[in-house]
């Protein structure tokens, strides 16, 4: 964020859409250049991830060395990212994106032997779950494994690299709103920041869901994580107090793959759309330049052009 002498680094499933949406605010992006876009995400929230849609936010691996070079605290910029606890975050990761059945993830592992299955009770849950960790620990350099959903945090921040005013703790965040905020006030902003709550995961996580096992692979998977920022115990924050899922609970889970399935059907469906009306506006212009006269020409522009306002926004 130039403007603002502030620069977020992002880790996935650690208020990453809540941030980068409180980003664009900021940055005075329009809300419905993400919601209007093809993508196959299953909520407005997420759409906020189609990088390419963003228009006055740049980069830093986009920035030109001389630009990049100046970007540190010692020179007054606000340099920031948020952590999660890893437990946490690889039980958030595993849900939202395979239990859940997002299309896109669905569609590159969904015949993976570790891709859990549509649940009907609470132990499937654990046994998928704990199948998922004994997998990206037994195979770390899988590309499941080395997504930015999942891979350890310590890999994506590379703090040892990377000069932060400061890392913060999901629990941290009301401090890190009140240092943005200071900070940004000395740039002439003037404004209360709120951060938009984003809830992609219905179901919070068992304890019996982290066996000795599960904890220990963990543990391992993440060791950098848990030494680099400072968590202790091997038990994630929010565990449900009860030992199973009500039918309720199982219910909504159902429901919410439903619902992916037929948002991704309907934009499958939308881009089929997409590509007929961007082959039709093809054809209609080779045609009018085989038109001989001047008024025919016209004649097949007005149709081209009603043919482009058809279009699906990209």
């Amino acid at each position: 964020m130039p403007r603002w002498k502030a620069v977020y680094v992002s880790v996935n499933k650690a208020a990453c859409t809540s941030l980068k949406w409180l980003v664009a605010d900021l940055q005075g992006e329009r809300p419905e250049q993400f919601h209007g876009s093809l993508s196959r995400e299953v909520g407005r929230a997420m759409t906020i991830h189609k990088r390419a849609l963003w228009e006055h936010t740049p980069m830093l691996h986009r920035l030109p060395k001389a630009e990049l070079e100046e970007i540190s605290p010692d020179n007054g910029w606000f340099v920031f990212a948020v952590v999660r606890h890893p437990a946490a975050r690889v039980w958030s990761a595993w849900q939202s994106k395979l239990l859940l059945r997002e299309p896109a993830w669905l569609e590159r592992f969904g015949a993976e032997p570790w891709f859990p299955r549509v649940p009907t009770g609470t132990e499937q849950i654990g046994e998928d779950f704990a199948r998922f960790v004994a997998f990206i620990e037994e195979q770390p350099e899988h590309p499941m494994a080395r997504n930015r959903h999942v891979a350890p945090q310590h890999r994506l921040l590379v703090p040892d690299r990377m000069s932060y005013s400061r890392i913060y703790g999901t629990r941290e965040i009301p401090v890190l709103l009140e240092d943005l905020e200071r900070h940004l006030r000395t740039h002439g902003w003037d404004g209360t920041l709120r951060l938009p709550k984003s809830n992609e995961t219905p179901l919070r996580p068992l304890r019996s869901f982290f066996t000795d096992d599960v904890r220990a692979s963990i543990r391992r998977f993440y060791r950098d994580d848990f030494e680099r920022f400072g968590y202790e115990d091997d038990l994630p924050d929010g565990l449900h107090p009860g030992d199973r899922y009500s039918d309720d609970a199982l219910g909504e889970v159902t429901r919410l793959i439903e619902r992916a399935e037929r948002i991704d059907d309907v934009i499958h469906r939308a881009r089929e759309l997409q590509r007929a009306a961007a082959a039709a506006e093809t054809r209609a212009l080779e045609a009018e330049a085989r038109l001989p006269s001047r008024r025919a020409r016209a004649f097949a522009g007005r149709a081209r052009r009603r043919i482009a306002r058809g279009l699906p926004s990209r």
